[in-house]
């Protein structure tokens, strides 16, 4: 084919590509089961775009940049003027414009000083965090690098509050049970509801009925030694024994809540504990008399709005007796999906803030932080993209939480915002699941090492200001 012949043909397929585009302005069209993709005269004339995306690393960049403290900044007597009002502006500036920062009530920068200060006395007394959410944290991703970071500085041993049976192997302990036993949950996809209420503060129940011993073997994948059990129960007959090695452990009642604590005499990784009898197995504390400890609770499926549904006696005794100073709920993508609307994100923020208010009224001396969902790709004209409603339903879930007097994070605008998703499931390693929602265990490290770091930049504020006095 002659070169003018060659142009001419280039020529009427542009030509051609162009009176489509005007034919069909609107993207793509439905034809039965057939959806034809109609290419804008932008993309005719300027191609594919990918190329501009940004790496996954530099999405985060944006977010750590402001967490990069200078050592001047950690120390709480500086006599030189210019260093304390850098030191201001950097706080100042980390406040109110960092992705990663934490939005409170009424903009109140001293809404956690309180924990602060029980947890700079934990060694001398035991400090509780409840870490709660959906299948994002289960097998103690994001958790178990929150309990690492605060028992590394002040303390504390042991993963905190675990179920009888774990569903999901974890990476800070395994455990194994001699037989099957009947789980009942609050929220959730895992199993059946209870006929009643009460679930206690991990929102399950283990409900034993048996004339056989069962025994429950846990040993630390961490190498820390478990020195304490305290198991917690309701409904419990006389006939109901709890024993460890050569202990026999005596229920004390209080609360709607029956306890047994036994100790180890020895330094040890592995303990089995036995039942026999029947009653309602609330969980096993394993952590140690002081320090710190956080307990990893997932609820795959959930969208945490089951908290009210928990008979408030017995769930309050439990987080009060374990002296419970924060509570983390970290919820809000299973309950995307089902939005059709704004006015669906709307409906769902007004019943999660009464579940954020309902537990601020029952432990009204903790503090609460939400965390808000990962980004969430989904297919639009063939490409994948943010779920079209997250931006609105993190936005009205800061609004929603610090309204009922919580902290918010958003966890969206710390993995890079809009779009965000498909770069982290492209990273080398993969930072999330193909199903482009969860994270995997090396992006779920990422998060949580920025979720520790900001918490580490109140906390520095906190001790920057004299707050420790």
């Amino acid at each position: 084919m002659r070169l003018w012949k060659s142009i001419i043909f280039i020529f009427s397929v542009l030509v051609m590509l162009g009176i489509i585009s005007l034919l069909f302005p609107q993207p793509h069209i439905k034809i039965g089961n057939m959806s034809l993709h109609f290419p804008s005269i932008e993309e005719i004339l300027h191609g594919d775009k990918k190329d501009t995306i940004i790496s996954a690393e530099e999405m985060l960049s944006i977010s750590e940049k402001t967490l990069n403290i200078d050592s001047v900044l950690s120390k709480i007597d500086i006599k030189d003027e210019v260093e304390k009002e850098d030191s201001l502006c950097f706080y100042s500036h980390f406040f109110n414009q960092s992705p990663s920062r934490l939005y409170f009530p009424e903009n109140d920068s001293t809404y956690l000083f309180s924990l602060f200060k029980s947890l700079k006395n934990a060694a001398n007394n035991s400090v509780h965090i409840m870490h709660y959410g959906d299948s994002q944290i289960e097998g103690d991703r994001i958790t178990g690098d929150l309990r690492q970071m605060f028992q590394k500085k002040f303390g504390g041993n042991g993963p905190g509050l675990i179920p009888l049976y774990q569903p999901i192997p974890t990476s800070s302990y395994q455990q194994q049970l001699s037989d099957s036993i009947r789980m009942y949950y609050a929220g959730g996809m895992m199993g059946k509801r209870s006929t009643d209420s009460k679930y206690g503060a991990m929102a399950q129940v283990a409900k034993l009925d048996r004339k056989d011993t069962l025994r429950v073997n846990i040993k630390s994948r961490a190498g820390k030694s478990l020195t304490r059990a305290v198991i917690y129960a309701g409904e419990v007959d006389s006939f109901l024994h709890v024993g460890m090695k050569n202990q026999v452990g005596k229920f004390t009642k209080a609360n709607g809540i029956q306890m047994i604590e036994m100790s180890e005499p020895k330094r040890t990784d592995n303990i089995e504990i036995s039942f026999c009898g029947r009653g309602n197995i609330y969980g096993i504390n394993l952590s140690s008399e002081t320090g710190v400890s956080v307990s990893n609770i997932p609820l795959r499926g959930s969208d945490g709005t089951f908290f009210s549904r928990i008979d408030r006696e017995a769930m309050q005794y439990m987080l009060s007796q374990m002296n419970t100073q924060l509570v983390i709920m970290e919820f809000g993508g299973n309950a995307l999906p089902a939005m059709k609307d704004s006015a669906a994100v709307e409906r769902w923020c007004r019943y999660f803030g009464q579940q954020v208010g309902y537990m601020s009224r029952m432990l009204p001396k903790s503090k609460i932080i939400v965390i808000g969902p990962a980004d969430m790709a989904v297919k639009t004209d063939g490409e994948l993209h943010t779920h079209p409603l997250l931006p609105y339903l993190t936005e009205k879930m800061c609004e929603t939480t610090t309204q009922s007097g919580a902290a918010f994070w958003n966890m969206f605008l710390v993995m890079g915002g809009k779009d965000s998703m498909p770069v982290w499931v492209d990273h080398k390693p993969a930072w999330a699941a193909p199903d482009y929602v969860h994270f995997t265990r090396k992006g779920a490290n990422r998060i949580s090492e920025i979720l520790c770091e900001t918490i580490m930049v109140y906390y520095n504020y906190w001790q920057y200001i004299g707050g420790e006095e």
